[in-house]
């Protein structure tokens, strides 16, 4: 049996959309939680136009703070992500969080695919965020897709380091960080920057320095 959400049988397809909304809603209840309770700080060159489109990163350690801190989205934002059934609690929130549209894929499972598919729709105005080190790692290493997606649709990399005040870290391969209630969350923001062919190499280099080393954190 295949483990995609496409390839899920009909039959089969409530069950599924019954699991992904409980564990949506499990999401919610805690970013709700930490949402209410924790204080957030943007740091550097936010961008001057709110509603700009732009290609939005950060280092798979940091998904979690990143969900605390930038939504629910107020602009329109399309997503990769990965296709296996059991993500499908994650496909429901992000609908729940702005999210308009996931594009299912990543690296081992049609990733490059789905990074062609959401070329165009970046294209006609939709926003994105990707992890460059995931979904597997190595962790702090940048893959090609942010800088081939900014190749393809002239769209700037808005690199993010999020830095947390006090935290834990789950035992996974990126270490995981999940930001305590009451505590800070600060989101660095870099200077925008459109990759190009001849450009790629250097801004590879640089997008790596704004995302920064090991996330800084009080371990709580």
């Amino acid at each position: 049996m295949s483990w995609r959400v496409d390839d899920i049988p009909l039959p089969l397809r409530p069950l599924l959309f019954g699991f992904g909304s409980v564990a949506a809603a499990g999401l919610a209840l805690v970013w709700g939680l930490l949402r209410l309770t924790i204080r957030i700080r943007n740091v550097g060159e936010v961008p001057a136009d709110p509603r700009a489109v732009t290609i939005e990163c950060a280092w798979h350690e940091a998904l979690l703070p990143y969900f605390v801190a930038r939504m629910p989205y107020r602009k329109p934002y399309v997503w990769m992500n990965h296709p296996a059934f059991y993500m499908k609690g994650i496909h429901v929130f992000l609908g729940w969080m702005g999210v308009g549209e996931l594009v299912l894929g990543s690296s081992g499972h049609g990733g490059r695919a789905a990074l062609t598919a959401l070329g165009p729709k970046v294209q006609a105005g939709c926003s994105t965020f990707l992890n460059p080190d995931g979904p597997y790692g190595p962790a702090h290493v940048l893959r090609d897709g942010v800088l081939d997606l900014s190749i393809a649709t002239g769209a700037p990399v808005l690199a993010l380091r999020l830095e947390c005040s006090n935290a834990i870290r789950i035992p996974t391969w990126d270490r995981k960080l999940v930001p305590l209630p009451f505590s800070r969350i600060d989101v660095h923001h870099a200077p925008l920057r459109v990759v190009t062919v001849e450009n790629r190499e250097q801004l590879r280099a640089a997008i790596a320095s704004d995302l920064g080393e090991p996330a800084s954190v009080r371990v709580g």
